[in-house]
Protein backbone atom coordinates (compact mmCIF):
# COMPACT_ATOMS: atom_id res chain seq x y z
CA UNK A 1 0.00 0.00 0.00
CA UNK A 2 1.13 3.55 -0.79
CA UNK A 3 -1.85 5.69 0.10
CA UNK A 4 -5.47 5.47 1.18
CA UNK A 5 -7.94 8.31 0.82
CA UNK A 6 -11.45 8.11 2.28
CA UNK A 7 -14.41 10.41 1.83
CA UNK A 8 -17.66 9.74 3.75
CA UNK A 9 -16.70 6.09 4.12
CA UNK A 10 -18.34 4.44 7.12
CA UNK A 11 -17.23 6.41 10.21
CA UNK A 12 -14.93 8.76 8.27
CA UNK A 13 -16.17 12.14 7.00
CA UNK A 14 -15.12 14.26 4.05
CA UNK A 15 -12.20 16.07 5.68
CA UNK A 16 -9.92 13.09 6.35
CA UNK A 17 -6.30 13.54 5.24
CA UNK A 18 -4.96 10.67 3.10
CA UNK A 19 -3.06 7.94 4.90
CA UNK A 20 0.48 7.91 3.46
CA UNK A 21 2.03 4.45 3.82
CA UNK A 22 5.32 5.62 2.30
CA UNK A 23 6.28 7.29 5.57
CA UNK A 24 6.60 3.98 7.48
CA UNK A 25 7.47 0.33 6.88
CA UNK A 26 5.66 -1.28 9.81
CA UNK A 27 2.56 -0.02 11.56
CA UNK A 28 0.57 -0.87 14.64
CA UNK A 29 -2.90 0.63 14.61
CA UNK A 30 -4.22 1.09 18.13
CA UNK A 31 -7.12 2.92 19.69
CA UNK A 32 -10.41 2.54 21.48
CA UNK A 33 -13.23 0.46 20.05
CA UNK A 34 -15.27 2.28 17.44
CA UNK A 35 -12.54 4.73 16.43
CA UNK A 36 -12.18 3.42 12.86
CA UNK A 37 -9.21 1.03 12.95
CA UNK A 38 -11.04 -1.81 11.18
CA UNK A 39 -12.66 0.70 8.85
CA UNK A 40 -9.25 1.48 7.34
CA UNK A 41 -8.91 -2.18 6.38
CA UNK A 42 -12.53 -2.24 5.21
CA UNK A 43 -11.71 0.69 2.93
CA UNK A 44 -8.91 -1.28 1.28
CA UNK A 45 -11.03 -4.41 0.80
CA UNK A 46 -13.96 -2.35 -0.48
CA UNK A 47 -11.74 -0.55 -2.99
CA UNK A 48 -10.23 -3.80 -4.28
CA UNK A 49 -13.09 -6.30 -4.04
CA UNK A 50 -16.24 -4.33 -3.13
CA UNK A 51 -16.49 -6.24 0.16
CA UNK A 52 -16.65 -5.00 3.77
CA UNK A 53 -18.10 -6.01 7.12
CA UNK A 54 -21.13 -3.85 6.30
CA UNK A 55 -24.44 -5.66 6.03
CA UNK A 56 -25.33 -4.07 2.70
CA UNK A 57 -23.74 -1.92 0.03
CA UNK A 58 -25.32 1.35 1.15
CA UNK A 59 -23.93 0.97 4.68
CA UNK A 60 -20.48 2.06 3.48
CA UNK A 61 -21.83 5.61 3.07
CA UNK A 62 -21.42 7.67 6.24
CA UNK A 63 -24.71 8.43 8.01
CA UNK A 64 -26.17 11.71 6.81
CA UNK A 65 -24.14 11.75 3.58
CA UNK A 66 -25.16 10.98 -0.01
CA UNK A 67 -22.05 9.25 -1.30
CA UNK A 68 -18.79 7.58 -0.34
CA UNK A 69 -15.46 7.25 -2.07
CA UNK A 70 -12.22 5.35 -1.45
CA UNK A 71 -8.99 5.75 -3.40
CA UNK A 72 -6.32 3.12 -2.79
CA UNK A 73 -2.86 3.35 -4.36
CA UNK A 74 -0.48 0.40 -4.17
CA UNK A 75 2.65 -1.06 -5.73
CA UNK A 76 2.67 -4.60 -7.04
CA UNK A 77 5.71 -6.27 -8.58
CA UNK A 78 7.31 -2.93 -9.39
CA UNK A 79 4.18 -1.40 -10.93
CA UNK A 80 1.92 1.24 -9.34
CA UNK A 81 -1.85 1.01 -9.44
CA UNK A 82 -4.76 3.13 -8.27
CA UNK A 83 -8.25 1.86 -7.51
CA UNK A 84 -11.10 4.31 -7.03
CA UNK A 85 -14.50 3.02 -5.87
CA UNK A 86 -17.60 5.16 -5.26
CA UNK A 87 -21.14 4.60 -4.02
CA UNK A 88 -24.04 7.05 -4.33
CA UNK A 89 -27.22 6.78 -2.27
CA UNK A 90 -29.00 9.29 -4.52
CA UNK A 91 -28.61 7.22 -7.67
CA UNK A 92 -28.08 3.82 -5.97
CA UNK A 93 -25.13 3.44 -8.34
CA UNK A 94 -21.55 2.38 -7.82
CA UNK A 95 -18.44 3.14 -9.83
CA UNK A 96 -15.05 1.44 -10.00
CA UNK A 97 -11.89 2.52 -11.76
CA UNK A 98 -8.59 0.65 -12.06
CA UNK A 99 -5.61 2.65 -13.26
CA UNK A 100 -1.95 1.90 -13.85
CA UNK A 101 0.79 4.46 -13.42
CA UNK A 102 2.86 5.31 -16.50
CA UNK A 103 6.33 6.46 -15.38
CA UNK A 104 7.06 7.99 -18.79
CA UNK A 105 4.15 10.44 -18.61
CA UNK A 106 3.90 10.53 -14.80
CA UNK A 107 0.17 9.94 -15.17
CA UNK A 108 -2.31 7.16 -14.50
CA UNK A 109 -3.81 5.37 -17.49
CA UNK A 110 -7.17 3.55 -17.39
CA UNK A 111 -7.12 -0.23 -17.02
CA UNK A 112 -10.80 -0.67 -16.13
CA UNK A 113 -13.04 -3.15 -17.88
CA UNK A 114 -16.37 -2.41 -19.54
CA UNK A 115 -18.26 -2.92 -16.28
CA UNK A 116 -17.67 -3.07 -12.54
CA UNK A 117 -17.67 -6.86 -12.77
CA UNK A 118 -15.04 -6.81 -15.54
CA UNK A 119 -12.87 -4.39 -13.55
CA UNK A 120 -13.19 -6.51 -10.40
CA UNK A 121 -12.09 -9.55 -12.41
CA UNK A 122 -9.05 -7.59 -13.63
CA UNK A 123 -8.19 -6.69 -10.03
CA UNK A 124 -8.49 -10.33 -8.91
CA UNK A 125 -6.29 -11.39 -11.83
CA UNK A 126 -3.76 -8.67 -11.04
CA UNK A 127 -3.58 -9.56 -7.32
CA UNK A 128 -3.82 -13.33 -7.89
CA UNK A 129 -6.26 -13.28 -4.99
CA UNK A 130 -9.96 -12.77 -4.41
CA UNK A 131 -11.58 -11.40 -1.25
CA UNK A 132 -12.30 -14.87 0.11
CA UNK A 133 -8.65 -15.89 -0.18
CA UNK A 134 -7.55 -12.60 1.37
CA UNK A 135 -9.72 -12.91 4.48
CA UNK A 136 -8.65 -16.53 4.94
CA UNK A 137 -4.92 -15.97 4.58
CA UNK A 138 -3.83 -12.38 5.10
CA UNK A 139 -6.48 -10.47 7.00
CA UNK A 140 -8.43 -11.95 9.89
CA UNK A 141 -11.79 -10.22 10.03
CA UNK A 142 -12.91 -8.87 13.38
CA UNK A 143 -15.13 -11.47 15.03
CA UNK A 144 -14.38 -14.06 12.32
CA UNK A 145 -11.01 -15.53 13.33
CA UNK A 146 -12.30 -19.03 12.58
CA UNK A 147 -13.29 -18.16 9.00
CA UNK A 148 -10.92 -20.69 7.42
CA UNK A 149 -11.33 -23.53 9.90
CA UNK A 150 -15.14 -23.53 9.70
CA UNK A 151 -15.10 -23.96 5.90
CA UNK A 152 -15.91 -27.27 4.26
CA UNK A 153 -12.85 -29.33 3.29
CA UNK A 154 -13.32 -28.60 -0.43
CA UNK A 155 -13.44 -24.86 0.21
CA UNK A 156 -10.31 -25.02 2.39
CA UNK A 157 -8.53 -26.95 -0.38
CA UNK A 158 -9.57 -24.35 -2.99
CA UNK A 159 -8.39 -21.46 -0.80
CA UNK A 160 -5.04 -23.12 -0.12
CA UNK A 161 -4.61 -23.87 -3.83
CA UNK A 162 -5.18 -20.19 -4.62
CA UNK A 163 -2.73 -19.07 -1.93
CA UNK A 164 -0.06 -21.48 -3.13
CA UNK A 165 -0.67 -20.75 -6.82
CA UNK A 166 -1.36 -24.38 -7.67
CA UNK A 167 -3.40 -23.44 -10.74
CA UNK A 168 -0.13 -23.25 -12.65
CA UNK A 169 0.08 -27.05 -12.31
CA UNK A 170 -3.44 -27.46 -13.66
CA UNK A 171 -2.41 -25.43 -16.71
CA UNK A 172 0.73 -27.54 -17.15
CA UNK A 173 -1.34 -30.73 -16.89
CA UNK A 174 -3.74 -29.45 -19.55
CA UNK A 175 -0.83 -28.58 -21.87
CA UNK A 176 0.78 -31.97 -21.27
CA UNK A 177 -2.48 -33.74 -22.17
CA UNK A 178 -2.83 -31.64 -25.32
Amino acid sequence: PLSLRLRNFMSYGDDVPPLDFASFTTACVTGDNGHGKSTLLDAMTWALWGETRAKNLDDVVRLGQDDAEVEFVFDLEGERYRVLRKRSLRTRQSALELQGFDPATQRYRPLSGNSIRDTEAKIVHLLHMNYDTFINSVFVLQGRADEFTTRRPGERKRILAEILGLSVYDALEARARA
